[in-house]
């Protein structure tokens, strides 16, 4: 198993301390190329902690928010609050402190799993982009001349052109998949896709500015929905899409597919979108 994988499995084992607070923070897994706290992992953490308080439940939707930067070098602390348990579902409201200072905080709904027979439900998708298939394509961090980029914890090859130096269009494609086997826990599938759904998204909102120059932009949010049971085991396609950028920011709006076609995961976030002018 690769080193820095299995390190990121490690920080999304969370410990819990005996004031009942589970205990993550970040590692050489979750420390991105610049030594800034990588969002995913702290969202990510986020889910696990919720999910440990609900283990009956299904987690189908959650919402945060970025409130301040994390150091990687200091411990967080999840704090997780139960405010509702009803008879389909319950919410968790987690809150993550490095000291005093309170980095971020999230809102999670968690459902029963509906059973398959003698209940009446709907079901509609938008169909799964046309792309080519994950083999064969180019390593987005090897196409970004990033050293050391086959000890990343997640694979994302590219569906599309690096948007280097050229505007185009504010819409693209990866294929996603951990770097070496994932733990049997559903938590851990959950997780690691949480983790990996922040890799290459806000720059799609970047795309049809980039000849202006070089995007030094940061997450304020991120939303994920849960359709479908994941199990992460497998390639994922990772479509994103960007309907709007002003004032600063930028929005982008995602979908996360199985190789079977199935939408698995949609995924929102708004980020800033300040620049290097060339």
């Amino acid at each position: 198993m690769a080193t820095q994988y299995s390190k990121l499995l490690k920080r999304l084992d969370l410990e819990k301390n005996t004031q009942g607070q589970y205990v993550g923070g970040s590692g050489a897994g979750g420390v991105t190329a610049d030594n800034r706290l990588y969002g995913g992992l702290v969202v990510s953490q986020a889910v696990v902690a919720a999910a440990r308080t609900a283990p009956a439940m299904h987690l189908h939707s959650m919402h945060a928010y970025f409130l301040r930067p994390g150091r990687p070098d200091t411990p967080i602390l999840f704090t997780v609050d139960e405010i509702k348990r009803g008879r389909n579902y319950h919410a968790r409201q987690v809150q993550a402190k490095q000291g005093d200072a309170i980095i971020f905080q999230m809102l999670a709904s968690f459902a029963e799993q509906p059973a398959l027979a003698g209940e009446a439900m709907v079901s509609h998708s938008d169909p799964m982009p046309k792309v080519p298939e994950p083999d064969g394509l180019l390593n987005r961090d090897q196409a970004r001349g990033r050293k050391n980029w086959q000890d990343a914890t997640i694979d994302v090859r590219l569906c599309d052109a690096l948007t280097e130096n050229l505007a185009l269009p504010p819409t693209k494609s990866v294929w996603i998949k951990p770097v070496a086997e994932v733990p049997a826990d559903p938590i851990q599938h959950l997780a690691l896709l949480t983790f990996a759904s922040d890799r290459a998204f806000l720059s799609t909102a970047w795309r049809p500015h980039a000849d202006v120059g070089s995007l030094h932009g940061a997450s304020l949010d991120h939303s994920l929905w849960i359709h479908a049971p994941i199990r992460f085991d497998d390639w994922h396609l990772y479509h994103s899409h960007s309907p709007g950028a002003a004032n600063g920011r930028g929005l982008v709006q995602g979908a996360i597919y199985n190789r079977q076609g199935q939408r698995v995961a949609s995924v929102a976030q708004e980020g800033t979108l300040s620049y290097q002018p060339r």
